[in-house]
């Protein structure tokens, strides 16, 4: 299932503009982006991709904002042991590193239609792998960050409310 970028607002943050990595917690509060995938970039390159689901487990950008912290330039620096050091293993790719040349590129799936109100994030996991394989078909290779192999996402399906539905329809 592909997803329609066109209908997934994007948002770039550039973290130079940021004089704190909870200042990014505030920039996804203020947008109200909920659910989305992301992408780290230094310079141009994709350091990774990864997803963030909903606000049931933390605060709006929490997952960026901890991952971020750990990226060289912030007045001061994360503990190697707090969340979001698997940044870490992504970092010691990029020698000399700074925040002030990283962006972030946001897809805010909050308001993207679900066909299915049970598993909401089906689409976002979906966006997530079409990003890396486009990211490999373009460069050869997937980002250094994303480690895994999720090449069984490209065979799960989903059932949709409408099918769901169509299952327990009594006339």
């Amino acid at each position: 299932m592909l997803i329609d970028i066109s209908k997934v607002s994007t948002h770039t943050i550039d973290l130079c503009n940021f004089l704190k990595p909870y200042d990014i917690v505030k920039y996804m509060k203020k947008n109200n982006i909920i659910s989305y995938v992301y992408a780290f970039i230094y310079h141009k390159t994709i350091m990774k991709y990864g997803v963030h689901y909903d606000l049931a487990k933390g605060v709006h950008g929490e997952r960026i904002y901890r991952q971020s912290f750990h990226i060289p330039g912030w007045p001061r620096q994360a503990s190697p042991n707090s969340a979001g050091n698997d940044m870490l293993d992504v970092l010691v790719h990029f020698p000399g590193i700074n925040k002030n040349s990283v962006s972030i590129q946001i897809w805010d799936m909050s308001l993207y239609p679900r066909a299915s109100s049970i598993n909401t994030k089906f689409e976002v996991n979906q966006l997530e792998r079409q990003l890396i394989k486009s990211h490999i078909e373009l460069v050869g290779y997937k980002p250094v960050g994303n480690i895994k192999d999720e090449s069984h996402m490209d065979f799960k399906s989903i059932v949709t409310d409408q099918q769901f539905g169509s299952l327990f329809d009594h006339e």
